[in-house]
């Protein structure tokens, strides 16, 4: 490039080649060696491009490149390195560096004075040309060519009718299977079938009118009948006087191409859904659970919060309507307890049979059930009856305990998906976890109560075979849950020379303790692999007020509401033992035994720990002067150190006066 000026920046070791070789180009070269005096002299406007090393006198090539681009001189800047230091090129490019170059022999030297006048001029120098002219093929080579191309080649005749083929070669015979024989004097056409583009076939059609060349995508189909993609171009062949002599197909198999990029297309299109989903996720655990949430917190009337639920369910985005309702025990019909959004009203009755599938399926399984969009009819609860497409129904289960079940309608074709339904259930729990709440806080502060006496004549049950192994009548203290539907229950059994060994190898015992022991008795704790019947009583919504067991039977008070079904009660004894009587029923206007009121709301506070480290010292005598024992015995006999037993007593101590001092405290 005659007259362009180029700054070299580079020590003089190394420089002179550099400089002959953009010499030559026709650069007038000026050389120094520190950034200092290139910034200098780069700015003053007289160099159309700087040359620089990156490892410089004083500083390096990126720091001169960014001092250059900071003055606004304008002066590309190549850089020409020996370092191979990670993350110099970056740092190059991202200061203002236009080429960036590594020597490493005589052609990166071409190929710098190549991008120096690429970058002088603004357009791309030519490479050099090379005399060719002994080299022309000849015809037979074109030919072995043209047939030994991998893609197809096709000539048609349009001086013939309809543009017949008058030549294809083997890669054209591979792609499509016919062989020369089948094909030559036929229209290409016979390629498509039902799945070519009718638009793709008429541009096709309409390029060969005019004369023009043409590269269409078109779906064609091989000799037996399996398809392809055909990336297709044709153009257009003339003769020396300028007249069409031919038509030329370039075919090319592209299917594996258009395959992935069909695949990429519906993994773009699911990821796509999957966002949607998850953002409809996030609001209905943003919106729904903490409405929902906030009903549970602020109504203490369990006939209320039905009503408020379905209300929130009706108002969310994406859902047509919700109910709730329950089956009664006396008709066996679904009763609707509350309704927003469709056409049923609170109080309404289905026989089950009129229902939808998914409310007696979940009703059966006790589990979440949906039914699809395409089968539900116009009875009554489907969902055209609130204007959805899909109902899910949602068991309000705590335990054991059933408080009925909650339908929800979607109006979208996406919503009420996977993700979502994990949040209904969680919602169904949220509710059922409420009303059990209430319904225990009843059980605890009503002034009415029914008081039950249940006897179980079974030496399979838990109580009686302890009592067996024992010998003697054994007192049920309490119970203290553990993971895995584990659990530790506490005895006392009256009267001396007791021998409790026996306990320890009864097959439904993992391990027995000693808690306390007198002359007059001891107290000791059982941990059993399965929870007995009686743990699952709180899951009902009542309080076991007394136990007591002989190797015969076992006997068990048991307080309730005043409504409360006495025969479910009964049904958890009777799903594991045989000889299951009630013995009495009896109501009470006011009750009597506020103590186990206030034992029960305590027992809620307490850890499992707290509750084993407050029962095992007051059971060892820890809270009488003088100590008969000290917290370092205790807490051997809990098998845990000495500073964690007073941990938790103290804890579980805060906690029982704050329930003496406060009883409304959470």
């Amino acid at each position: 490039m005659a007259n362009a000026r180029a700054l070299l920046v580079h020590p003089e070791e190394g420089s002179d080649r550099i400089e002959t070789a953009l010499g030559a180009a026709g650069f007038d070269v000026t050389r120094t060696d520190t950034a200092a005096s290139a910034v200098a002299k780069a700015t003053t406007g007289e160099y159309d491009c700087v040359v620089s090393e990156y490892t410089l006198a004083g500083d390096d090539g990126v720091a001169l490149a960014t001092a250059i681009e900071e003055s606004d001189a304008g002066v590309p800047v190549v850089m020409f390195t020996e370092t191979d230091e990670e993350g110099v090129p970056e740092a190059a490019f991202e200061n203002g560096v236009d080429r960036f170059l590594q020597k490493n022999g005589s052609a990166s030297i071409d190929r710098l004075v190549s991008d120096v006048s690429t970058v002088c001029s603004g357009v791309p120098t030519s490479e050099p040309r090379q005399d060719v002219s002994e080299h022309e093929p000849s015809a037979g080579e074109v030919t072995r060519a043209v047939e030994d191309a991998p893609i197809g080649i096709s000539i048609s005749d349009p001086d013939l009718s309809d543009y017949p083929l008058v030549y294809v070669n083997d890669a054209w015979e591979d792609h499509t299977g016919y062989p020369v024989e089948e094909a030559l004097g036929r229209n290409p056409r016979f390629l498509q079938g039902p799945g070519t583009d009718p638009e793709t076939v008429e541009e096709i059609a309409e390029a060969l009118g005019n004369e023009e060349e043409v590269t269409v995508e078109i779906r064609n189909y091989r000799r037996d009948g399996t398809p392809f993609w055909n990336e297709l171009t044709v153009a257009p062949i003339y003769d020396e006087d300028g007249g069409l002599a031919h038509y030329v197909g370039f075919q090319n198999d592209v299917s594996e191409r258009k395959e992935a990029e069909r695949l990429a297309q519906e993994r773009a299109e699911k990821l796509a859904t999957e966002r949607r989903s998850l953002d409809r996720v996030l609001g209905r655990v943003n919106g729904l659970l903490s409405d929902i949430s906030r009903i549970l917190v602020e109504n203490r009337d369990p006939s209320v919060i039905p009503e408020r639920v379905c209300e929130v369910i009706a108002g969310e985005p994406g859902y047509a309507g919700g109910w709730i309702g329950d089956v009664s025990s006396a008709t066996g019909k679904l009763e609707i307890r509350a309704a927003s959004g469709l056409s049923v009203e609170a109080g309404a009755t289905f026989d089950l049979d009129e229902t939808p599938a998914e409310v007696r399926e979940a009703l059966e399984s006790e589990e979440l059930r949906t039914g699809s969009m395409d089968h539900a009819s116009d009875g009554p609860l489907e969902p055209e009856s609130a204007g959805g497409r899909r109902l899910l129904v949602v068991p309000l289960t705590y335990g054991e305990r059933r408080y009925g079940l909650l339908g929800i309608y979607g109006s979208g074709a996406d919503v009420l998906d996977r993700r979502e339904r994990k949040v209904c259930d969680s919602v169904g729990k949220m509710i059922a976890n409420g009303l059990h709440s209430l319904e225990t806080t009843k059980i605890l502060t009503t002034d009415r109560v029914v008081e039950i006496v249940v006897g179980v004549r079974d030496p399979t049950a838990s109580l009686a075979q302890i009592a067996d192994a024992v010998g003697r009548e054994v007192t049920h203290l309490g119970t203290t849950r553990l993971d895995d539907d584990a659990c530790e229950l506490y005895f006392r059994v009256d009267g001396e020379g007791l021998n409790l060994d026996r306990v320890e190898s009864l097959p439904l015992v993992e391990s027995m303790r000693t808690v306390s022991e007198t002359n007059d008795g001891a107290s000791f704790a059982v941990t059993v692999t399965e929870s007995p019947p009686l743990t699952q009583l709180a899951d009902h919504g009542v309080v076991v007020s007394e136990a007591t067991a002989t190797a015969d039977v076992a006997t068990l008070t048991i307080e309730a509401p005043p409504e409360h079904d006495v025969r479910s009660i009964l049904d958890v004894f009777r799903d594991e033992y045989e000889g299951v009587e009630l013995r009495s029923r009896v109501e009470r206007e006011s009750r009597d035994r506020t103590v186990a009121e206030f034992a029960a709301a305590v027992d809620e506070r307490l850890t499992e720990r707290q509750r084993a480290a407050l029962k095992t010292a007051e059971l060892n005598g820890y809270f009488e002067w003088p100590r008969p024992v000290d917290g370092s015995e205790i807490a051997e006999r809990m098998g845990i150190t000495r500073q964690t037993f007073h941990q938790h007593l103290r804890a579980a101590e805060r906690k029982l006066v704050e329930a003496y001092v406060n009883p409304r405290s959470n």
